[in-house]
């Protein structure tokens, strides 16, 4: 599998698992279902005139994923439905001259060739682009992958009451939390160098945030502490 890291708005940095070739195939299939759906229904109705067959149908079929992506954040119904979206290269939600070059190209790539050119290149690519997304400096990202923790899942409370010790902490988000959450629980698992650096990054920020200090020894424990004030503040 390949991943992309996005940075949050707290500058910290969530891995998210690329859409496959396969996905992203999916997509355009369930795209073509609600095309073809849409066109044989105004084509029964505009059946006379052949000039609302052609506004009606022709402009929407070949404008569709432009205006989706535009309108709608990098996602058509069909990347919606599968939990992919159009980001670029840093995460961020593309700019509409972006969605434009991935769309001429379109025309190519999966149009022209009926999608050979597109997956040719998505699984041969780094970060798994097609043409038109190496020129617009885009991807694609795999969103379900980070919501495999529920809210109630972050930490189990129970019913004792303790003190707040870091009541700033309600400045980040459920999906911080899922990631200070992820990061202590792969430790855990695997306390390898790898994920020791992770949680050690994340203590570092955090406390930078927060204006505290936090002795490397006890990251961890800060971490956890962090967690369990999040939830009794935003629960």
């Amino acid at each position: 599998m390949k991943y992309i890291d996005i940075s949050t708005s707290h500058n910290i940095s969530i891995r998210y698992e690329l859409a496959t070739t396969g996905t992203r195939a999916l997509a355009w299939g369930i795209d073509i279902f609600f095309l073809l759906v849409y066109s044989f229904i105004v084509s029964m109705v505009a059946a006379r005139s052949q000039f609302l067959y052609y506004f009606l149908v022709v402009l929407v079929v070949a404008f569709y994923h432009l205006v989706f992506e535009i309108i709608n954040n990098g996602q058509s119904p069909g990347k919606q439905i599968m939990g992919i979206k159009v980001v670029t290269l840093h995460g961020r939600t593309a700019k509409s001259q972006a969605y434009f070059i991935r769309w001429i190209f379109r025309m190519l790539e999966i149009t022209g060739s009926l999608g050979i050119i597109a997956a040719l290149y998505i699984s041969s690519t780094e970060k798994n682009q097609r043409i038109g997304d190496l020129l617009a400096q885009t991807t694609v990202i795999n969103l379900k992958k980070n919501q495999m923790y529920s809210l109630k899942a972050l930490v189990s409370m129970g019913n004792k009451e303790r003190e707040i010790k870091y009541p700033k902490v309600t400045m980040y988000s459920d999906s911080d939390m899922m990631l200070v959450k992820d990061a202590l629980r792969r430790y855990k698992n695997d306390p390898n160098p790898e994920n020791l650096k992770f949680v050690s990054t994340l203590s570092n920020r955090i406390s930078s945030d927060l204006n505290t200090r936090v002795d490397k020894r006890l990251n961890v424990h800060f971490l956890e502490t962090i967690l369990y004030d999040y939830i009794t503040l935003t629960r």
